[in-house]
């Protein structure tokens, strides 16, 4: 007879109706059975919250109105009937002070970047987390993606040679229509009191700095910014270019607007090394193109016999069934909860820490905000 796995319970903070990023988690950390939602704060405004939750099958007696509610009702529950995890899918303001709450309520942390608003908080959520040994990970969910795992491979074993660049841009357009009419929508990314010090970087600049990570293991030593705010009246930016010096061998350039008019989801990184170099575009994610010093090219498909071991696992369905980004995201939940399984199984935290889960954390949550907050002083200077 097999083994059956209970499912880890999950609560989560900030996914109601309407909320793309709320849908895309919760579809995420279910996708592959592992885990189910049992409990939430699913608005701001009660009434609205009790609604939604109602609709999203949540036990009325498990919707909660604020987290720190959620957090003393948890605890009241016997083990096995209390959540394992949270996710927090809230605007940016939110992440440092929730993390911290359900880090010293006794929960795992399943958070969406950025992982604070400032490094002074970041680094106190680390401190709160070491403290506690409990589970913090960071959504940068395009670091799922097979390709970007075979990327990796490629790099780290050697393939395309000592790496001399990096360019990677980041562009999209849904800001666009407010340079001609600045109330056409209002959005919280724009709201200094909500997003934080930055818009664009702290959004998505952080994602395309944690791509480069990822599958170079590259960080920023020196920057060289450019920030620009093109819609009428916005404090913070909607557009940046960032020089990076990662090392002194070297170099690269980080790109990163939500004013590309038409643009959608365009995030594209090349690699540049001795021997080859390397194309991959999120929008067109099944495919790395590998560029050879001959000019030839190698082209890497998702689900093809070729590919690491990593990346074969992290595919869902055989060759040419497209997977897409709810499939990369569920990635990261399913090597979290890898983790979270080992603590429930009473592995020590350290032990779990260099178990070596692919997925992100704490480092690159500091990384991220570190990086803006130098972006931010150095376009001052």
């Amino acid at each position: 007879m097999g083994c059956v796995m209970n499912k880890l319970l999950g609560g989560i903070i900030g996914a109601g109706r309407g909320s793309f990023i709320g849908f895309t988690h919760r579809a995420a950390a279910t996708l592959r059975g592992e885990a189910e939602i049992k409990a939430g704060v699913f608005s701001s405004d009660a009434e609205r919250c009790i609604q939604q939750g109602l609709e999203l099958g949540i036990d009325k007696n498990r919707i909660y109105t604020d987290y720190r509610e959620m957090i003393e009702g948890e605890n009241q529950l016997p083990p096995g009937k209390r959540i394992d995890f949270v996710i927090i899918a809230t605007p940016n303001s939110l992440h440092g002070i929730m993390a911290k709450a359900f880090l010293e309520g006794g929960f795992h942390v399943i958070l969406d970047k950025p992982m604070a608003i400032s490094l002074s908080e970041a680094l106190e959520v680390k401190k709160i987390q070491e403290k506690t040994g409990k589970i913090f990970a960071l959504t940068h969910g395009y670091t799922g993606y097979p390709m970007v795992k075979q990327a990796k491979y490629l790099v780290r074993s050697g393939k395309i040679g000592i790496i001399n660049s990096v360019l990677v841009s980041y562009n999209q357009g849904w800001l666009s229509p407010l340079i001609s009419d600045p109330e056409i929508f209002k959005t919280w990314h724009l709201n200094p009191a909500i997003s934080g010090p930055s818009c664009t970087m702290i959004d998505i600049g952080i994602h395309a700095l944690n791509l480069v990570y990822t599958i170079t293991g590259l960080k920023p030593e020196k920057v060289c910014a450019d920030l620009k705010s093109i819609i009428p009246g916005n404090q913070l930016e909607d557009y940046g270019s960032v020089l990076i010096r990662y090392s002194d061998t070297v170099s690269g350039i980080l790109n990163a607007s939500q004013v590309s008019t038409g643009e959608g989801n365009a995030l594209r990184i090349r690699i540049y090394g001795e021997k080859a170099s390397l194309f991959w575009d999120q929008e067109f994610p099944e495919v790395l193109e590998m560029m050879n010093l001959d000019g030839s090219s190698t082209i890497f498909k998702k689900g093809i016999s070729a590919l690491c071991a990593e990346a074969k696992q992290a595919s869902y369905f055989p060759a040419g069934h497209p997977e897409g980004f709810i499939c990369a995201f569920s990635n990261i939940y399913s090597e979290v909860f890898k983790a979270i399984r080992c603590l429930k199984d009473n592995q020590s935290p350290d032990s779990v820490v260099m178990s070596g889960w692919d997925f992100p954390g704490i480092e690159e949550g500091i990384m991220g905000i570190s990086f803006v907050e130098a972006v931010l002083k150095n376009n001052k200077s």
